[in-house]
């Protein structure tokens, strides 16, 4: 597991906070194994984090006492829970992102409408010898996304290398240029980033990952914080259970895994230090 203390859970997070916590677990989300992901959790990540995120700082609070009552495991708990939860909300985001950059079609259809556009002059400049027509060739294939792109670079260039000669002799203005250019740049950073994400984790297995493992942990903390808040009774308050609002909604108390009924799905077990103080001992 990498090292996931470096997230200050005390100040605000931003969107490179998110992004650096998803980055810092990516291996170790995937090296989970297929027990320790939950299948269909109940949940929704963007929500469970926030559960999470929005109780961190009164966790914070009661670090020390954890650290007292549990050792390096009890400060670990607290520590790590950030990293892990700013990076569940991040694989929400990520994965949002990967749905709406799927559908390429009307980004697509921009760029072909720009193609179109300066082909047209580009082959009204060739026919008056303007261009050389096997360059103006070169930029006209239009099968498929990638060669699309291409293609409407190709002709941009042209135009621009070109423009002392044609500048006068066409309707193009050196603003057409540069927005053109911007749109086929945009596509391609796009295809680019979908064939990245292909070749990593998919987005959604990623989220499911994430989220699994922001179960567990919070899961343990809870546990932890419920035996050093024993006398307190107010675990709840601190730490919430990610599944309490959605009770009264068919969800009940043995759905939650951090729930002490027997039905509640397994957890790890937690050494609990007995030293004639707490609510465990003999």
């Amino acid at each position: 597991m990498p090292d996931l203390t470096r997230i200050d859970s005390t100040s605000t997070p931003d969107a490179l906070t998110f992004k650096a916590a998803l980055d810092t677990l990516r291996d170790a989300l995937a090296a989970l194994t297929p027990t320790e992901v939950e299948l269909n959790p109940g949940l929704d990540a963007s929500a469970a984090a926030g559960v999470v995120i929005g109780s961190l700082p009164r966790i914070a609070k009661h670090r020390d006492a954890l650290a007292a009552q549990f050792g390096a495991a009890g400060a670990a708990a607290v520590d790590e829970l950030p990293t892990i939860a700013y990076a569940t909300a991040q694989s929400a985001v990520e994965l949002a992102a990967a749905d709406s950059m799927s559908d390429l079609s009307a980004l697509n259809a921009a760029v072909l409408d720009d193609h179109a556009l300066l082909l047209g002059d580009c082959d009204a400049l060739a026919n008056r010898k303007l261009l050389d027509r096997a360059r103006v060739d070169a930029g006209r294939s239009t099968q498929g996304y990638r060669t699309t792109v291409t293609s409407t670079l190709v002709l941009v260039s042209l135009v621009r290398e070109s423009w002392a000669a044609i500048g006068a002799k066409t309707p193009l203005e050196p603003a057409d240029l540069d927005r053109v250019e911007k749109n086929a740049q945009r596509m391609l950073r796009c295809l680019e980033e979908r064939e990245q994400g292909a070749s990593r984790m998919p987005a959604a297995e990623q989220r499911s990952r994430a989220l699994s493992l922001l179960i567990r942990r919070y899961g343990e903390l809870r546990r932890m914080l419920t035996y050093v808040r024993w006398w307190a009774e107010d675990a709840d308050s601190i730490a919430p259970s990610l599944w309490s609002g959605r009770r009264g909604k068919g969800r009940n108390a043995s759905s939650d895994p951090s729930s002490d009924n027997g039905d509640a799905p397994d957890q790890p077990e937690i050494a609990v230090p007995v030293n004639g103080t707490g609510p465990f001992t003999a």
